[in-house]
């Protein structure tokens, strides 16, 4: 989609002034990003719209102004609106009510490092991204709805009729505006029902009223009709409010809902927690005397089958396995008896002092 861009500084009810914003390359847009990158890790995941600057700053204004803005930048974490004041200079930023605080936060972070660098000297700046806007001034705005400096955005793509009234993205529109300021986060999107598609989104700065906030609206509403109406998507941005309409779906979906939780079931409760315990106790114990029952007949099994194979000379792994188990059961319960001296061989036991037999002893027990 290709757009055009203008901003509108002066607007009066017989002239529209507008001064049009020189393309940025893109070779320098990336050289910038990696710069700014190495510099302070800011991402490039935000998209830069414009921004506007105006008066001369003292060294003083600068050095709380960098302050501010660090401050301000901190509160992007847990705020998507945040407008605070220091030393003579007021400040706020927005974030579009449908982006993620992650991309909030980034998008605040890059708008307070990027507008220092294209207003290095101003006391009065705004700058839009497609996910926030920043601005500062040494006059207090809070609470004073503004729709100037304006910046306005179209795509070069006609309606079908572009000599008629776009009806349906103006029926969007009221009827956001309709809603959308008595809501908590003076936020609303809309698409269109019908067989065509349309899509629209506005929003307020939430320091000024609703009241406020609905004259802002119908003013960019205004400026739409006679700028922007045939073509095919456009958008509004001011320091107070801003709207947007495309034939595409261009805001972000809320994530999906986590599948309910199914709770487990709840164990009945006969009122005598001593009975539950003899019962799981007795489970236990006749679990594993079933187990060791198994492994006993397993045993003299396989045990029987050795045998048999050995009279008839066949030796295998398994049987020299088990013969060996079976060799060191027997030893030890010998040695258990005290009978250790019937292990040794009758034909030297004669000769063999009984006190060396405990190291064998020790064998066995390790």
């Amino acid at each position: 989609m290709q757009e055009s861009i203008s901003t509108d500084h002066h607007l009066s009810s017989n002239n529209q002034s507008i001064m049009p914003l020189q393309p940025i390359p893109g070779a320098f847009v990336l050289i910038l990003c990696a710069i700014f990158g190495l510099m302070s890790s800011i991402t490039c995941q935000s998209t830069y719209n414009s921004h506007d600057c105006s008066g001369i700053a003292t060294n003083n204004y600068i050095s709380n102004l960098d302050s501010l803005l660090n401050s301000l930048s901190s509160k992007a974490s847990t705020n998507t609106f945040y407008n605070d004041t220091s030393n003579g200079i007021y400040s706020l930023f927005l974030c579009r009510g449908d982006v993620s605080t992650a991309t909030c936060q980034t998008c605040v972070k890059n708008a307070s490092v990027i507008i220092r660098h294209r207003c290095p000297s101003n006391k009065t700046a705004i700058i839009w991204y497609d996910e926030c806007m920043l601005r500062y001034s040494d006059t207090n705005f809070f609470g004073v709805f503004q729709t100037l400096p304006r910046l306005l955005m179209w795509n070069v793509g006609n309606t079908s009729t572009p000599e008629e009234k776009n009806y349906r993205a103006l029926g969007l529109i009221n009827s956001l505006i309709d809603s959308a300021p008595n809501t908590d986060l003076m936020f609303g999107k809309k698409e269109n029902d019908g067989s065509q598609p349309g899509f629209a989104m506005l929003q307020c700065t939430r320091d000024i009223n609703s009241s406020s906030c609905r004259s802002c609206l119908d003013t960019l509403t205004e400026n739409m009709e006679k700028c922007c109406q045939k073509q095919r998507g456009w958008r509004l941005l001011s320091p107070s409010c801003f709207i947007r309409y495309e034939e595409y779906p261009f805001y972000q979906q809320p994530p999906a809902a986590p599948p309910p939780h199914v709770p487990q079931p709840t164990p009945i409760d006969e009122g005598k927690g001593g009975n539950n315990t003899t019962k799981i106790v007795i489970i236990t114990l006749s679990t594993f005397v079933a187990v060791a029952t198994a492994a006993l007949l397993g045993f003299w099994y396989y045990s029987s089958s050795c045998r048999k194979k050995e009279q008839k000379g066949a030796h295998t792994e398994a049987c020299l396995l088990i013969n060996a188990v079976v060799q060191s059961i027997s030893a030890w319960w010998i040695w258990n008896k005290g009978k250790g001296l019937e292990l040794i061989d009758p034909n030297i036991v004669d000769d063999y002092p009984i006190n060396e037999f405990r190291n064998e002893e020790i064998f066995l027990i390790n």
